[in-house]
């Protein structure tokens, strides 16, 4: 309750106003929107709270909004970008380095991320085993090749203009199938011009990188 005066006479006591803003995922309300309340609310959980874990912090931060950017299906935009930087820079101050230029280094690490936030390898997985398999493997006899093939449409979905990876210790694994073949497939897939090579592999440091061609 709060006293409403008028000059120096006390008129009484009033419940003060309460406003609430309503927001929809995809709709804009009194300059509030999805973005906001989702992607430039996330850098809190990924403050620094003690030295050398900035590198990581920042890649779960880079995880995290492009988690964000699928689930919109829009990238965002450079000013979105600084302001999530922007918010988490200012309580993680202490713990970084003078003069390095943290902004670029997570704008690099949005290039990278293999895996966004809320996404698994294995959900994508299971996705991919409800659809239908590209039409370059439609006449493949291998039930497995094809999809792999369908796996990678699906990650290719999920990573818009930028080039998948493919782990082959991983992918492995949910097939059920080893590694060697695994590779075979991926260089089927290439011959079929499903995958197009973006990345070698760099040994015990990334897997290759491809880009899925309908």
């Amino acid at each position: 309750m709060v006293r409403m005066y008028v000059g120096n006479r006390c008129l009484g006591f009033r419940k003060p106003r309460q406003f609430f803003i309503r927001v929809h995922a995809g709709q804009q309300c009194r300059g509030f929107s999805f973005l906001s309340t989702h992607s430039e609310g996330c850098w809190w959980k990924y403050v620094l709270k003690k030295p050398h874990t900035s590198n990581k912090m920042l890649h779960e931060l880079a995880r995290e909004v492009r988690g964000v950017e699928i689930k919109r299906s829009k990238p965002l935009k450079l000013t979105q970008y600084k302001t999530i930087y922007s918010k988490w820079e200012e309580p993680s101050r202490r713990f970084l380095r003078k003069g390095h230029d943290y902004f670029t280094e997570f704008l690099a690490k949005l290039s990278i991320v293999t895996m966004p936030k809320g996404e698994t390898l294995e959900s994508a997985f299971e996705r991919a085993k409800l659809r239908k398999p590209p039409p370059k493997v439609w006449d493949a006899p291998s039930n497995g090749l094809r999809l792999l093939a369908t796996l990678c449409a699906e990650l290719q979905e999920m990573f818009r203009e930028r080039p998948i990876m493919l782990h082959q210790a991983s992918i492995a694994k949910l097939f059920g199938v080893s590694q060697q073949t695994i590779s075979q497939w991926n260089c089927a897939l290439k011959t079929l011009r499903v995958l197009t090579l973006a990345e070698r592999a760099s040994p015990n440091v990334r897997a290759a990188r491809y880009y899925f061609t309908e």
